[in-house]
Order: structure tokens, then C-alpha cells, then sequence
């Protein structure tokens, strides 16, 4: 994977947890739809080339698991301590801090 296609990958992911915060999914439904996902592409890559399923998905698995020994860095902003809190154009911080202030699933 190039840097441009690292990027587009961060971007990507960085939409979809976005999307299962506003949800109001907890952190461990929003890895089960992502490891579901992964398996669902691997056994759709299996159709298309007309392979084995079985292999696809173990293939998944293992590049689901790389994927967790990437180094990840996750920023939440304070609120602006003038009064300007960008929480209202910003669903993801929003949610977050909601989420912060509550005992986790």
C-alpha cells in the first residue's frame, strides 16, 4: 500500500467510526460491523475471482489483524474555552464527549 492509498485508507476509516459514533454504537458492536464487513468483502472477493471462500477469509483475517498493530492516533479537541465550541459543526466531538462523560459497554 503507497502513502496516497494509506491516506484515503486513514480518511475511510476515519468516516466510518465517525458514522457508528453518531449511530450510538458502543466501541465493541462498531469493531463486530467492522470484522463483519471484513469478512463479507473477503468472501465477495472469493466470488468475483470464483476462488475458495474459505481461503479468502482466512486471508481477511490475517490482514484484519495487521491492520490492529498499525499505529492509530485518535485527537478529541477541548471545547474553546471562549465559548466557541466547534461541537455543534463537529458530530464526531460531540458524541465523543457525550460518550466520555458515560460508563462504557
Amino acid at each position: 500500500m503507497n502513502d496516497q492509498n494509506r491516506m484515503n485508507a486513514g480518511a475511510i476509516a476515519g468516516e466510518l467510526a465517525q458514522q457508528m459514533i453518531e449511530l450510538g454504537l458502543s466501541w465493541s458492536d462498531a469493531i463486530g460491523i467492522f470484522g463483519l464487513a471484513a469478512k463479507a468483502i473477503a468472501q465477495a472477493a472469493a466470488a468475483a475471482d470464483e476462488g475458495e471462500p474459505g481461503k479468502f477469509v482466512v486471508k481477511g483475517r490475517r490482514q484484519l489483524l495487521d491492520a490492529f498493530d498499525r499505529e492509530v492516533r485518535v485527537v478529541i479537541a477541548p471545547p474553546d474555552s471562549a465559548g466557541n465550541d466547534e461541537v455543534q459543526s463537529n458530530p464526531l466531538l460531540a458524541t465523543a464527549r457525550r460518550r466520555g462523560q458515560t460508563k462504557l459497554h
